[in-house]
């Protein structure tokens, strides 16, 4: 698939696509530190500063990959919700996706978004997509499931025109092949471990 990254940060979740054989078409981050690590990565892909003056996505763009920020839905963060200055950039997702016809949408973030006044969060991004025609599905990943010794929930969030995406987040799921005992030693995200 063609993807475009948004709030693509040091490109986590575009690297990550590209080793299962995607290509990133492009990348948008406003940070300037970030960019720099993209341009490493990603060196023959164009980066888009302001995700906000981008209108045209790349023609054949199959899926549009967003983690948007999390400082208003995070238990680290103020929880302002949806409406906060930087959560709610997430609605610039959405004017995107208005304007261009994407088959698929991948969003992640915070676990905490479920919780957070009483869902609303993801009550909004759920309502908004189903709006456009997209059939959704979300999984909570742990950080651990992945031999990190780390507990780092993140919800990840499938949405699609085309397909069931149900069966794209429960397909292969394996049981671990051996055992960690993470007993006594710390793996917890330090903001909020113990927080829940």
């Amino acid at each position: 698939m063609n993807v475009v990254g948004l709030f693509a940060g040091i490109g986590g979740l575009e690297l990550g696509l590209e080793r299962a054989g995607h290509r990133t078409a492009l990348l948008c981050e406003i940070d300037s530190a970030a960019n720099a690590v993209l341009r490493a990565r990603f060196p023959s892909v164009r980066i888009h500063q302001d995700f906000r003056t981008l209108t045209k996505l790349p023609k054949g763009t199959d899926l549009v990959a967003a983690g948007f920020p999390c400082q208003d839905i995070s238990q680290a963060g103020g929880t302002k919700g949806i409406s906060g200055k930087n959560s709610g950039l997430v609605n610039e997702v959405f004017r995107i996706l208005r304007q261009n016809d994407v088959p698929h949408v991948l969003i992640e973030n915070v676990s905490f978004m479920l919780a957070l006044d009483r869902g609303h969060v993801m009550r909004h991004i759920t309502h908004e997509l189903e709006k456009l025609g997209y059939r959704w599905a979300y999984r909570v990943l742990d950080s651990m499931a992945f031999g990190l010794p780390q507990r780092r929930q993140r919800l990840f969030l499938i949405a699609s025109k085309m397909v069931e995406p149900f069966e794209l987040l429960m397909s292969g799921n394996v049981e671990p092949q051996e055992s960690v005992d993470w007993r006594g030693r710390a793996c917890g995200f330090y903001w909020t471990e113990g927080v829940r």
